[in-house]
């Protein structure tokens, strides 16, 4: 296994769990059997989804894109990049609403942040460029996104993003 294949395991099971409320997924990556090298980045992670869990469970499960982004926006705002953009994800796909180029946007703005975390300045930069681009036709307040300030945020030239 390798880390990327132990990240996604706990990760995408966390978020799964984020969305559904399912038991399930939270047993799964609580009970994930990874190679020792990552027992530490495990344990670090299955922390700090608990206490994240405990602090967030009036809106667990997420119902709408609202509740959606703001566990997203938690996330992103603690440095769980990989678990923001995840959480959106899944639901993007299921998401048949007017909203979806929006919260593309926001995937491509955590994975910006994912990129500029190991340093990959091109993709941090094409994620942002993509990211503004679906924004275009918004304006307001949308999905608890102040689309203009998210807008701004993506404009500037380097550092991690919130939105």
């Amino acid at each position: 296994m390798r880390f990327v294949d132990a990240r996604n395991l706990i990760g995408k099971a966390f978020c799964d769990y984020l969305l559904t409320g399912d038991e399930n997924f939270r047993n799964l990556y609580l009970s994930a059997e990874v190679p020792e090298e990552f027992e530490n980045y495990k344990r670090e992670r299955v922390a700090f989804y608990e206490t994240f869990i405990s602090g967030y469970k009036q809106i667990i499960p997420a119902k709408g894109c609202e509740e959606v982004v703001l566990l997203a926006r938690a996330l992103n705002g603690k440095g769980y990049y990989f678990e923001a953009h995840e959480v959106v994800e899944k639901f993007w796909l299921k998401c048949n609403c007017p909203e979806k180029k929006l919260l593309q946007a926001v995937i491509q703005t955590a994975i910006a942040n994912m990129h500029l975390e190991k340093r990959n300045l091109k993709g941090y930069s094409r994620m942002k460029e993509l990211a503004l681009e679906n924004l275009k036709p918004y304006r307001g307040v949308i999905c608890t996104v102040e689309v203009e300030n998210l807008k701004g945020e993506l404009r500037k030239e380097k550092g991690f993003l919130r939105f």
